[in-house]
């Protein structure tokens, strides 16, 4: 097992800085061998060790919580069970290496492990995302250097080394896995830029994914979300507000996608708002509205004590009273105008709500709020009419709607056709390269070997040949010269690539 104790070093920005170049040293010797092994191989070990963490989720949910003061203990052991049972078995039948054919164009294709990630982990499910990563990366054969967020360091530190264990002990190489343990800015950012990094999975708060793209390294970065939920005339009132009370009040408000702010069509606002209230919400008055208001953003700056904390000891905090069972906290706001504080992220239990003539009314609301952040984010909607959604997605510059359920757990993948994840691509209305939810097959490039095609690609499209043939999911079995020697053979000069490349 590889050791992560700092290095005794006066100065701690210098020790931080020849920290992160010794993990990038060993992360290369590392990926040298994960690049010899087959995709197999990859997916059996990433499955051991997954299973190996299981069993540890309520410690780590515990211990992350206690370090952090961010979030509730039972949202963060589901955090961490779905991404220890979720994550090896998602991509199951998805070719995330190897060697394949496509019939209709005449390529064999090759795959190639991007060789060292650099992971960023957040404040608000940091070891749920350090599991993800590490399971990502050992599917795809790439060995991985964290840099955590200072708030979580413990509990981040202590589960990248019992991760960095499992995969030895499933007969991975040493340094397959490895933490940054002094996550200073300079450090971090002398990860992202050194050329010995192949690629950055950036997840965090804007500047660093900024800092990401700036590095000079390719990066796959996330932006911050600001979820609007327009419920209209026509929407399921119980079912709506238990949804969006249940969404907001998961790990206490603290998930990119948790809504944070409502617009309430005028002729169901008064009985959403009761149903709220059913549900466990707060709806504030006009007064205890500006009370939370002035505490969670002070002089218009964003207080991050009320990051994941519960909704009572906001509002205790704020001199609003609560039942210490509140489950969020409702506020109104009369006048949304481009610069209300209410219109940013909170990720917290607090909710603006906005009260709206129509869907063209809730679409401006929506559209003040990206002004501030959640662009190619999350939005959602509550609406019988198939036709208003499709209206309200095609509006906005927000790249998941999700119609009648939870935006914390159906942009991921719960109850819609989204694809899992814990990180969520924001395209290029976010500032990100990716629009979609990040998984493994980010980490793999593939090398294509272009055989003679009469009529070449434009031919194989108009005749429809390809995309058929892409639909039914060829399988590199089906081609007789890819025999098991021939196979090997490749993944062994794809190997010498990458180690000519170091």
């Amino acid at each position: 097992m590889s050791s992560s104790k700092p290095i005794d070093l006066a100065d701690h920005d210098l020790a931080a800085l020849q920290e992160a170049r010794d993990l990038l040293g060993r992360a290369r010797q590392a990926a040298a061998t994960l690049a010899l092994w087959t995709p197999e191989e990859a997916k059996r070990v990433a499955k051991e060790v997954a299973a190996a963490l299981l069993p540890r989720a309520e410690f780590y949910a515990e211990w992350a919580v206690r370090e952090s003061r961010i979030g509730k203990v039972a949202d963060k052991i589901a955090k961490n069970q779905i991404a220890c049972t979720l994550t090896p078995t998602a991509w199951d039948n998805v070719a995330l290496g190897g060697v394949r054919r496509n019939d209709a164009l005449r390529i064999v294709e090759i795959g190639r492990p991007a060789g060292v990630v650099v992971g960023l982990s957040n404040s608000t499910s940091p070891v749920a995302t350090i599991i993800f990563k590490t399971i990502l990366c050992l599917m795809t054969r790439n060995a991985l250097v964290i840099s955590p967020h200072p708030v979580a360091l413990g509990c981040c530190t202590a589960v990248t080394n019992e991760l960095q264990a499992a995969i030895e002990k499933a007969g991975g190489p040493a340094h397959a896995l490895q933490i940054l343990t002094r996550p200073t800015v300079e450090a971090t950012g002398a990860l992202m830029r050194d050329s010995r990094t192949d690629v950055i999975l950036a997840t965090g708060g804007t500047p660093m994914v900024r800092a990401a793209y700036g590095s000079g390294n390719p990066a796959i970065g996330v932006g911050s979300g600001n979820v609007p939920i327009y419920v209209d005339a026509s929407a399921d009132i119980e079912a709506a507000a238990q949804t969006i009370v249940a969404a907001k009040n998961f790990d206490h408000g603290s998930p990119c996608s948790a809504p944070s702010v409502l617009m309430l069509h005028a002729s169901i606002a008064t009985q959403m708002q009761q149903a709220l209230v059913r549900q466990g919400a707060h709806v504030c008055t006009e007064d205890e509205a500006q009370k939370i208001q002035n505490y969670a953003f002070p002089g218009g700056k964003f207080n991050g004590k009320v990051v994941g904390r519960p909704a009572h000891e906001i509002a205790q905090a704020a001199g609003v009273q609560v039942p210490v069972d509140c489950q969020a906290l409702v506020c109104p706001i009369a006048q949304p105008q481009a610069g209300h504080v209410l219109l940013k992220e909170k990720l917290s239990p607090i909710l603006g709500c906005v009260v709206v003539q129509d869907i063209n009314q809730a679409i401006g609301v929506a559209r003040l709020m990206l002004q501030h952040s959640g662009a190619g984010h999350t939005s959602g909607i509550h609406s019988a009419s198939a036709e208003q959604a499709v209206v309200w997605g095609a509006a906005l510059d927000y790249y998941r709607v999700v119609v009648n359920g939870s935006t914390v757990h159906d942009s991921t993948g719960a109850n819609t056709g989204l694809p899992y994840t814990f990180t969520i691509g924001t395209g290029y209305a976010g500032k990100s390269s990716v629009d979609c939810n990040v998984g493994p097959e980010l980490l793999v490039n593939w090398k294509r070997v272009a055989f003679p095609l009469p009529g070449g690609w434009a031919g194989a499209m108009a005749s429809g040949a390809a995309s058929a043939a892409a639909s039914a999911g060829a399988s590199p079995s089906q081609l007789s010269t890819l025999t098991p020697e021939l196979q090997a053979m490749v993944l062994r000069i794809v190997q010498e690539e990458l180690e000519h490349l170091r």
